[in-house]
């Protein structure tokens, strides 16, 4: 609706030149802070989740280096951060393995505050809230969230929060319409731990990348009126990256989606009745 274009994401090559030390460092930065997370969770519990699911992960790099780019394309439409430009072969060498490390961390992240003793076990005696499953609920989120999509491009400033919520709110639809729990499901019981750890990592995770890119000279701007709103957005990105990584792990259950849309196939011996 507003003209905007992929193309726009590498536009300007002439203008300020993308940071190649600050990226470089920021990545392994949370390169390290992956391997040391999940140390410390062998420490607390002794597995290491990275090793043991080890192909997980490499699939959620992958599922973070779509995310982060599709994250960049949406942030055209509100400018929420403005960051370096530079010619786009370098800019796709190096911002995507960044964007690669950033689910796993948060996700390293949540299972580490998840590893201490007793967390867990508070958080699971909070508020239950209401609980409305079924297609009603997962058609109004799909609704919510295109409105989210479409007025936050027609009208940024006005819709921003709604358009970086609508992600989440249509991974969630899709959960709801293939009839599995999602992130919130422990809710309607009083269980807050999920939601309390992964938006906890969103901001620790978070915070460490845009703090370790600044200090290392990286131009990263981010234009919102209130700092809490910052937060927030990287807790919301902890909850997206939480409920990206049930929607992949169902291929580690051995559950296929399809063959819930599969009808009953027909009783293969045929049975003769004969009229006497």
């Amino acid at each position: 609706m507003s003209g905007k274009e992929w193309s726009e994401l590498f536009a300007d090559s002439s203008s300020v030149p993308a940071n190649i030390p600050a990226t470089l460092l920021t990545t392994l930065m949370l390169l390290g802070y992956v391997f040391l997370s999940n140390h410390m969770i062998k420490l607390n519990t002794g597995s290491n989740p990275l090793r043991l699911q080890g192909n997980y992960f490499l699939a959620m790099a992958a599922v973070s280096a779509a995310l982060g780019w599709l994250l960049a394309y949406l942030n055209l439409f509100s400018a929420s951060w403005a960051i370096e430009q530079g010619h786009p072969a370098v800019q796709l060498l190096l911002y995507t393995p960044l964007f690669a490390l950033l689910a796993p961390a948060v996700l390293s992240t949540r299972a580490l505050l998840g590893s201490f003793p007793g967390l867990l076990k508070r958080l699971a005696h909070g508020i239950p809230l209401p609980s409305h499953d079924g297609e009603m609920l997962a058609f109004s989120l799909v609704f919510i969230a295109v409105l989210g999509l479409l007025g936050g491009a027609a009208w940024p400033a006005g819709l921003s929060g709604l358009l970086w919520v609508a992600p989440l709110l249509l991974l969630v639809a899709l959960q709801q319409l293939w009839h599995e729990d999602t992130i919130f499901s422990g809710l309607k019981s009083g269980d807050w731990g999920r939601v309390i750890c992964a938006a906890l990592a969103g901001v620790i995770t978070c915070n460490l990348a845009v703090i370790t890119y600044q200090t290392n000279g990286g131009g990263l701007e981010i234009n919102l009126p209130n700092p809490l709103l910052e937060q927030l957005g990287f807790a919301v990105f902890g909850l997206l990256c939480l409920q990206l990584g049930d929607v992949v792990a169902v291929n580690w259950r051995g559950k296929k989606r399809n063959a819930q849309f599969q009808q009953k196939k027909k009783f293969p011996i045929p049975v003769i009745v004969k009229k006497k």
